[in-house]
């Protein structure tokens, strides 16, 4: 496997051939660990468009990955080619070709505390023509979440939980897998996250480090409450997917309750009885029939689907 310094020579090489890069950064500064050989650069350039072409087909090592990310998600990379690479020695690289301006946008600024998905450090490696008034920032704050909540985003937060739980319970009823799982990944465990990071904002009495994509929940978090947590992680079987329903609802209860008592709120106890009856009553339904062999499955697991 090549090395740090090989993989940063030949970044370098390339760019200092190339006339239209102008300048070389590299990003996320993360520990290279046993596991993960991960460099990332930003190359700015003076037309992003010449980078739309596959400029490191040959020159990287031999390469059996590339991801254009920028065409999958123009949205997230506004202005920027970007060539995620994989490569058969172990290594992974990612260059990103942008403009001055995008790259001072992005990079340029001061700030105290990172976003919680996404953290920046970077350190300037080349600049042929002094374009870049930047000082290397070689350390980051890493991911503090530092919000507390309004009494009125807390509230609409409870509304929306127990909204996308009856959404949830619908799609299990229907035996839609897909977006049953969806529901409960995305829609009812983003607000789970959001309500477990008030609450240790709230007990740490100050900004939290919570991880790339809340990675550091099981470090933080009681242990009581963690093991509430993997609960809510079902295989693809609908009677777990229940129970994992259950226990979302448990871990919200306890959770948003602690918030609620903390910042002088109520905790709407009263949405949670009746939302929970609609969703019993929902679940045995004549319109859901299907939901009676959900029930018959879950005490006797070896029933067929059908």
């Amino acid at each position: 496997m090549r090395s740090e310094r090989e993989i940063i020579d030949r970044v370098l090489q390339i760019a200092a051939r190339d006339d239209g890069v102008r300048a070389v950064v590299r990003t996320e500064l993360l520990p290279v660990r046993d596991y993960l050989h991960a460099y990332s650069f930003v190359f700015v350039v003076r037309n992003v468009d010449d980078y739309d072409r596959d400029i490191f087909e040959n020159s990287l090592g031999e390469r059996i990955l590339l991801f254009r990310a920028d065409r999958n998600y123009p949205g997230m990379f506004p202005d920027t080619k970007a060539h995620l690479m994989v490569f058969s020695d172990g290594i992974t690289i990612t260059v990103n070709a942008m403009s001055r301006d995008v790259f001072l946008a992005r990079y340029g600024g001061s700030r105290e505390r990172e976003d919680v998905w996404i953290g920046e450090t970077y350190q300037k490696l080349l600049d042929k023509d002094g374009m870049l008034p930047i000082a290397d920032r070689l350390v980051e704050s890493r991911t503090l979440f530092a919000e507390l909540p309004s009494e009125a985003a807390f509230l609409g937060a409870c509304d929306e939980f127990w909204w996308v739980m009856k959404t949830l319970a619908e799609y299990t009823l229907r035996e839609e897998l897909p977006a049953a799982m969806y529901y409960l990944n995305v829609s009812v465990r983003g607000l789970l996250n959001t309500m477990l990071r008030w609450h240790l904002c709230l007990q740490s009495g100050g900004p939290v480090d919570m991880g790339i994509l809340d990675s550091n929940l099981e470090k933080l978090l009681e242990e009581e409450l963690f093991q509430m947590y993997r609960a809510t992680y079902p295989d693809a079987d609908y009677g777990h997917i229940w129970e994992a329903f259950d226990a979302a609802a448990g871990l919200w209860r306890r959770v948003a309750g602690m918030v609620a008592e903390r910042r002088g709120f109520q905790y709407p106890a009263a949405v949670e009885e009746n939302m929970l009856e609609f969703i019993r009553n929902l679940k045995h339904s004549p319109a859901f029939p299907i939901g009676e062999r959900v029930d018959a499955r879950k005490s006797n697991p070896s029933n067929p689907r059908r």
